[in-house]
């Protein structure tokens, strides 16, 4: 176990300090969102986090032992990276409470599954090359567009050849009516986000409730394209269908040119 400030910086690696920074915006990670960010294999990524569970610089918990472990910020992770942004570093009672509170809380698998969006689809860019996921922005980063009345689960940017693409997410697990989701759409276009609207994405878990959401929305109008997609991989081929069309696109192809 880690006693020293010093000896954990000397220790740590540019890839680790990229992981303390990501768990720092976006909370907890699996081995395998891990291995999407920033390893070659799930198994290199577990291999590492154990390491770094020991130095204290992240924590881990499951729910029972046949769950996989949930990372997130240790003692020390939180401390450097406190560090780093010229910030008095939290205490130890803090840094557990933060834990205890993620581990328990009942926005943990939607936030999961976010972060699953995430990094699946800078895994598939990486995998493509032709494709970067140059921006990844939490909850409250993206609710910032808004001044904090729009709350989009998160926000991205993909950099392809023909330029950048920017869009808002949306995580929808299906626990909520169909007229909340298509609420709170209505919501982003009636403000003017900074930098003007992004195209709003959608991954519905049920292929069904994907479906009655176009038919919900057939004929309605917005200032953004939203796309939609039920699927969970292979989130840059021809998977998202427009609002208002039958058709199938790539995200590289959401340009100004590809319309409802």
């Amino acid at each position: 176990m880690t006693k020293d400030f010093t000896e954990v910086l000397e220790r740590l690696t540019g890839r680790d300090m990229g992981l303390i920074d990501a768990l720092a915006r976006h909370r907890i990670l699996t081995a395998a969102q891990l291995a999407d960010l920033c390893f070659p294999s799930e198994w290199a990524a577990r291999v590492r986090a154990v390491t770094l569970v020991e130095m204290e610089v992240l924590a881990r918990f499951r729910d029972d032992n046949r769950k996989a472990y949930r990372y997130t910020l240790g003692y020390w992770g939180a401390g450097v990276h406190a560090w780093r942004r010229g910030e008095p570093a939290p205490t130890k009672a803090a840094v557990a409470l933060a834990i205890h509170q993620l581990a328990v809380s009942r926005k943990r698998g939607h936030l999961e599954g976010v972060n699953t969006f995430f990094t699946r689809l800078h895994a598939e860019a990486r995998q493509d090359g032709g494709v970067v996921l140059s921006e990844w922005l939490c909850e409250d980063e993206a609710a910032g567009f808004f001044l904090g009345k729009v709350r989009p689960d998160g926000a991205g940017v993909l950099t392809v050849e023909g330029g950048a693409i920017p869009f808002f997410f949306e995580y929808d697990t299906g626990t909520e009516p169909l007229a909340y989701l298509a609420a709170k759409l209505d919501r982003y276009a009636a403000r003017q986000p900074a930098g003007g609207h992004r195209h709003v994405l959608l991954q519905i878990v049920r292929p069904g409730r994907e479906r009655n959401l176009h038919d919900q929305l057939a004929g309605r109008q917005f200032p953004f394209l939203i796309a939609t997609t039920s699927i969970g991989t292979g989130l840059l081929g021809a998977c998202w269908r427009l609002i208002g069309s039958e058709q199938l696109v790539r995200l590289s192809e959401l340009g100004p040119e590809v319309r409802p």
